[in-house]
């Protein structure tokens, strides 16, 4: 959501908040929309006006938004279709509002805490090829990384090497901000990341949760409650396990029995509660305040995760620095006793 070509995430906000709106005010879908195409969010406006397109057919809000499945999020499109078929669009859109509010503002947390690891890093390029070429520069044959890299060849191979990685970084970043599935992908490969998969765990349990608890309040059969939580995490390893906690239900089985067969890292204490929500009939409530659990929990994980990230790479860049000294201080060391033997 970082890159334009996707729905930008202060944009979707806003859109939530005026379907809840305009939905709430009994205004006709087709004058929503229509208005929408013409001011609504600038990034959304030709959006809104496929949208309406479809709408003047006779199509779903659903139907609708599938040319669109790349640009959304799956949670928003998972949690509308649920919306529109059970009449809830209203409650719909409330719940998408707040959580996105919720995304927006730990998004803009981590850019924050992430600008000084950022600087440090560069910095850090900078430093190492700045000496590489000094010492090239006064004729220094001494190679302060070990690897042959002097001169301005060295210096500039340094900095090729530094800002390829962060631009290969950006890359990936940018490809799972255009891709649903890629994104998928590397939330799925980020779980097993000491300190960050706390974090993402957290956040596909809250997204899951949060389908759990519109989908419970629709009354949909029990394996359509999970085809929508299980796409609704946005992430690989959740979405493997669709198709067996499906099966198990359709054969009978209940919510947290299909959890437990579909080998997702639900934690032990999720399945209990569901199931104890089950039990009790009461899965919206319980759901509802999972949802809430794993959101403030996700959001502290994500801050020590910035956290750790940025006093690793201030930890990193200091054992760097700290021995380019020491080479270069045990290279005129070695010159200077090689002189004095020389006499």
């Amino acid at each position: 959501m970082l890159f334009s070509s996707k729905c930008p995430l202060p944009a979707l906000v806003s859109w939530c908040r005026t379907l809840r709106v305009s939905i709430a005010a009994g205004l006709d879908p087709l004058k929503i929309f229509r208005q929408q195409a013409k001011s609504g969010p600038r990034a959304l406006r030709g959006v809104a006006q496929d949208i309406l397109s479809h709408l003047e057919r006779g199509e779903s809000l659903e139907d609708a938004l599938e040319p669109h499945r790349n640009r959304f999020p799956p949670l928003f499109l998972e949690l509308v279709g649920v919306g529109e078929r059970t009449g809830r669009l209203e409650d719909t859109f409330r719940e998408l509002e707040r959580y996105y509010e919720t995304t927006l503002r730990v998004q803009r947390d981590f850019r924050s805490q992430m600008a000084y690891p950022v600087v440090q890093y560069v910095a850090a390029v900078l430093i190492v090829s700045g000496m590489t070429f000094v010492l090239g520069m006064f004729g220094s044959k001494m190679d302060p990384l070990g690897f042959g890299l002097t001169g301005s060849a060295g210096a500039l191979t340094v900095l090729g090497l530094g800002f390829g990685f962060a631009a290969g970084v950006l890359f990936l970043f940018k490809l799972s901000a255009e891709s649903i599935r890629w994104r998928s992908v590397m939330e799925g490969f980020g779980l097993l990341v000491p300190v960050w998969g706390p974090a993402l765990l957290n956040f596909a349990l809250h997204r899951f949760s949060i389908a759990l608890q519109m989908t419970s309040e629709a009354g949909l059969r029990a394996e359509q409650t999970l085809q929508y939580c299980f796409r609704a995490t946005a992430n690989s390893v959740f979405q493997r396990g669709e198709a067996a906690a499906v099966e198990v239900v359709k054969k009978g089985g209940e919510i947290h029995e299909g959890l437990a067969a579909s080998r997702a890292p639900f934690p032990e204490e999720f399945r209990d509660a569901i199931e104890v929500a089950e039990v009790s009939g009461q899965i919206s409530e319980v759901a509802g305040r999972l949802s809430e659990n794993y959101r403030e929990e996700g959001v502290r994980r994500l801050k020590d995760a910035a956290r750790f990230t940025s006093y690793s790479i201030y930890v990193g860049m200091c054992f760097v620095l700290i021995f380019l000294i020491f080479r270069i201080a045990n290279s005129y060391i070695g010159a200077v006793n090689n002189a004095a033997n020389g006499m």
